[in-house]
């Protein structure tokens, strides 16, 4: 059983890797919406999901981001290293969204 004190520095450190996970999250999904908003302007690229031209889906992105790091903060301790491997495999599926929304940019 940990101590006080490891568990205030276990719980620390998975805090500051939600904070990166938010980062990297952050950008990762701005650079998503400067991609597809470029590819909406060629009208030949219809793999580019619809939802991305409404005004309200930029808040709602970016919001998602909170909602998640919330989500993933209250998840319990004895959880945490399946929480950080959820959130890496998060950010590894948006990499390959962001490269597949780049291929069909640079391919029109």
């Amino acid at each position: 059983m940990l101590n006080f004190k490891e568990k205030w520095i276990n719980s620390v450190g998975y805090i500051k890797f939600i904070i990166i996970f938010g980062a990297i999250f952050t950008i990762l999904q701005i650079s998503d919406l400067m991609l597809t908003q470029n590819a909406l302007k060629n009208p030949e690229v219809r793999e580019i999901n619809p939802l991305y031209g409404q005004d309200w889906f930029v808040p709602f992105k970016l919001t998602m981001v909170l909602l998640i790091m919330f989500t993933m903060s209250l998840i319990p301790e004895k959880s945490h290293a399946l929480a950080k491997n959820s959130m890496a495999g998060m950010i590894f599926m948006y990499i390959f969204i962001n490269m597949n929304n780049l291929y069909f940019l640079l391919s029109s």
